[in-house]
């Protein structure tokens, strides 16, 4: 996607629906890495299986994007994604969140509802965050 600044596509674990083996293979044939766990080339864009724990998402209703074939592409909210992406809040996730602002324009009132709701320490570090989000929206 144009404008971005990360270069993963994050399939949520669990509530995807694939086959592990056909998955990997499509995204090697088209030079994707698959789930790298700890080796990341720079310039390489990768698939990553991603699962509650370290990442939060908070509830919230798929919204489907496309369908191409068997794989029909879902995303979260965008106000899910700006809260999961305070958490940790890296140079690389602010610029995220910048994007999805600029582009999307999500309610910063539901993404501060969404964090309230993380569990501990994620809430802690994500409220501790909010800061960048006046920052980000001007």
């Amino acid at each position: 996607m144009d404008g971005r600044t990360s270069g993963e596509l994050d399939v949520w674990k669990s509530a995807s629906d694939f086959d592990r083996r056909e998955l990997q293979l499509a995204a090697e044939r088209v030079g994707l890495l698959f789930d790298p766990k700890q080796i990341l080339e720079p310039d390489r864009p990768y698939v990553q299986l991603v699962e509650p724990g370290v990442s939060q998402l908070g509830a919230f209703q798929p919204v489907f994007i496309e369908r191409m074939g068997r794989l029909q592409l879902f995303r979260p909210p965008i106000e899910n994604l700006v809260a999961a992406k305070l958490v940790r809040a890296s140079p690389k996730d602010l610029g995220d969140i910048q994007f999805l602002i600029s582009r999307h324009r999500p309610s910063l009132d539901r993404v501060r509802e969404i964090i309230l709701h993380f569990p501990e320490p994620a809430r802690g570090r994500a409220v501790e965050n909010l800061v960048y989000l006046d920052v980000l929206k001007a």
